[in-house]
């Protein structure tokens, strides 16, 4: 009696499995294989974008700049030694830029000059005994005769003085100067005046006799002056 039951029962339950699928049994025995990974993506290098090029630019050319290289053998002719020209005024006598020698400058001159800054009268070794006069005009084409009038000033008394001079003609050199020796005759009482001022000035004409330079009175700085006098 037993037994027939579990006959009844193992025949029940395999009529119930005769109802589902087709199952492989070592498929239920068999571990899971998990899924592979999702491809990772690989990067693509970065791309530098192109600079964008005009095609209508026109190309500037860059100046080459060469330096010479000088070797020792020679060197010394290629020495940078800057040259320096001395400034002179053309014609102007020899020592005419020292202190004693040039006075200002007046209408119608470029320059009047002076040799000496005293003129000596009387017996004794004193020098000089004259002194001379040299004058540039501006305009030398126009420039006839240029006059030099004179006059004595005394040192001690300022009001005594002579009169001016008639005016004695200059002498027109080959530079284009005007040029004259005052000796004490060419003064008037000069004998009046052991210690004085000689005062002159210079007017420049055309040979029509027509002014047209005339410099300032110049009256302190050439002195007649007595030889010996203490």
């Amino acid at each position: 009696m037993k037994k027939l039951v579990q006959i009844l029962v193992l025949g029940t339950f395999l009529a119930g499995c005769s109802g589902l699928p087709n199952i492989n049994i070592p498929q239920l025995l068999a571990t899971a294989t998990p899924p592979p990974p999702a491809d990772t993506q690989t990067p693509f290098p970065t791309q530098t974008p192109i600079p964008t090029q005009n095609l209508f630019a026109t190309s500037t050319p860059t100046p080459i700049t060469f330096t010479p290289t000088v070797t020792s053998i020679g060197a010394d002719l290629f020495t940078n030694t800057a040259i320096v020209f001395p400034t002179s005024t053309p014609g102007a006598p020899v020592g005419a830029s020292s202190l004693n020698y040039f006075t200002p400058q007046g209408v119608g001159f470029i320059s009047v000059l002076f040799s000496y800054h005293v003129l000596y009268w009387d017996e004794g070794p004193c020098m000089p005994r004259d002194v001379k006069i040299s004058a540039f005009v501006e305009d030398i084409l126009k420039t006839d005769k240029v006059l030099l009038f004179m006059r004595l000033r005394s040192k001690a008394n300022t009001l005594d003085l002579t009169d001016w001079g008639a005016g004695a003609e200059m002498i027109k050199a080959d530079n284009g100067s005007f040029n004259y020796d005052i000796r004490t005759f060419n003064l008037h009482h000069y004998y009046y005046y052991p210690n004085a001022w000689l005062e002159y000035q210079l007017v420049a004409y055309t040979e029509d006799m027509e002014e047209i330079g005339r410099t300032v009175v110049y009256n302190q700085n050439i002195t007649l002056a007595r030889c010996g006098l203490r």
